[in-house]
């Protein structure tokens, strides 16, 4: 049986990894057709929920093109969104949901079909190949509370037609799951951020995603910045490379380190990933930036079994923002999370092979191989991730 050389482990390891931070969205977030759906199991005692089904099965059958036009035009929000919605903050539904795999699940239909290598091509398969099957309790209780949760206001004027006519979204993912996402994130802060503009978390892609796939061409920012504030356009065109910034460098490290000093950081300095020329954010805006960087990193949480998935990059990048908004009372959104939360089980979380290749590598390993590839990503595309914290003196 041939074996893998070392150094293609762990480059493969890192391509995998690094998507996985990186991707859009997080597919532990829904279930396919963006419905959530409940199956029968012995283990979970689930109760089918036909209506589910007939809804689910209803939207597979449709044609690409409607689901392109629906998922462009609406966007949904599965049973986990509307959770995390209603309630403020994320749940760990380990006993609620059952994760299963997705037979046949072609790798090709999605952004990651270019990527290349067994090994990476697997480790990916297993984060996105997966459906949510939930009981049908959980529903009815998220569903009575998100009942209570005020319609959300609608999009700017224009932003839209944009999207649809002069930007690049539909293809995202090829299952349609990228409007969910950024609904999903708009709303959350409507509802959650009531004192910072959803508009920005609504765009926080546009100007760039993690695998280098750019939805708006960079010849287009004068029209966007016609369509959004300046202070939106602001944290807009800020939210790649922050993000970037989070995932592969240390500079939430660098935060940690200087608790004491948080009242005198002045402004941060990056570069823009779309065309990597030099900007700046205040200490205010950075602030705002990172209340927003925390809402993004709820719709990558896994679903169920956290205190076994603490090494998710997402779930580390959460840990840290939490802590640091919390603490400097920064946080203007509200994400309630209790450090004791979540259990410590694999019941209803599929194995497969690329679960066991993750769960195999060290938690030092992963995140040191994750910010490889981020920063091969940059580089890629001639983007500068170096930054700078500036305090006063």
């Amino acid at each position: 049986m041939p074996t893998l050389p070392l150094c293609d482990i762990d480059e493969g390891l890192a391509t995998a990894v690094a998507l996985g931070c990186v991707a859009i969205p997080a597919i532990t977030a829904y279930s396919i057709g963006r419905n959530s759906v409940s199956v029968p199991t012995k283990k979970a005692k689930l109760a089918l929920s036909s209506r589910m089904l007939r809804e689910k099965q209803s939207l597979l059958n449709s044609s690409d093109d409607a689901k392109e036009k629906k998922a462009l035009q609406l966007g949904e929000l599965d049973v986990r969104r509307k959770c995390q919605i209603a309630k403020g903050g994320p749940t760990d539904h380990s006993g609620e949901v059952v994760v299963s795999t997705v037979p046949d699940f072609d790798l090709d239909g999605t952004i990651f079909g270019s990527l290349p290598g067994f090994l990476p091509r697997t480790v990916q398969k297993s984060k996105i190949a997966v459906n949510l099957f939930w009981s049908d309790p959980c529903i009815a209780r998220i569903d009575k509370a998100y009942s209570q949760v005020p319609t959300p206001p609608p999009y700017k004027s224009g932003l839209i037609e944009f999207m649809q006519k002069d930007c690049d979204f539909a293809i995202e993912h090829a299952d349609g799951s990228f409007m969910d996402h950024l609904k999903f994130c708009h709303d959350y802060c409507a509802y959650n951020a009531p004192g910072i503009s959803p508009t920005p978390l609504f765009l926080h892609s546009i100007m760039g995603v993690g695998t280098n796939f750019f939805p708006m061409g960079k010849e287009l920012i004068p029209k966007l910045k016609t369509l959004v504030s300046p202070t939106d356009f602001k944290q807009i065109e800020a939210f790649p490379s922050v993000l970037r910034l989070i995932l592969g460098t240390d500079v939430l490290e660098e935060m940690e380190r200087n608790r004491g000093r948080w009242d005198g950081l002045k402004e941060i300095r990056f570069h823009r990933v779309i065309d990597n020329m030099s900007i700046v954010l205040t200490a205010e805006e950075f602030w705002t930036q990172l209340n927003y960087q925390l809402i993004h990193t709820l719709d990558f949480l896994p679903a169920a079994s956290w205190l076994n998935q603490m090494d998710d990059s997402f779930m580390v990048a959460f840990l840290s923002l939490h802590s640091i908004l919390s603490t400097s009372k920064k946080m203007v959104c509200k994400v309630d999370y209790l450090a004791s939360s979540g259990e410590k089980t694999t019941d209803g979380i599929p194995l497969t092979l690329g679960s066991i290749i993750r769960g195999l590598a060290p938690n030092f390993v992963l995140k040191s191989l994750a910010r490889k590839a981020i920063g091969k990503f940059s580089k890629a595309i001639d983007h500068d991730l170096g930054y700078e914290l500036v305090w006063d003196k």
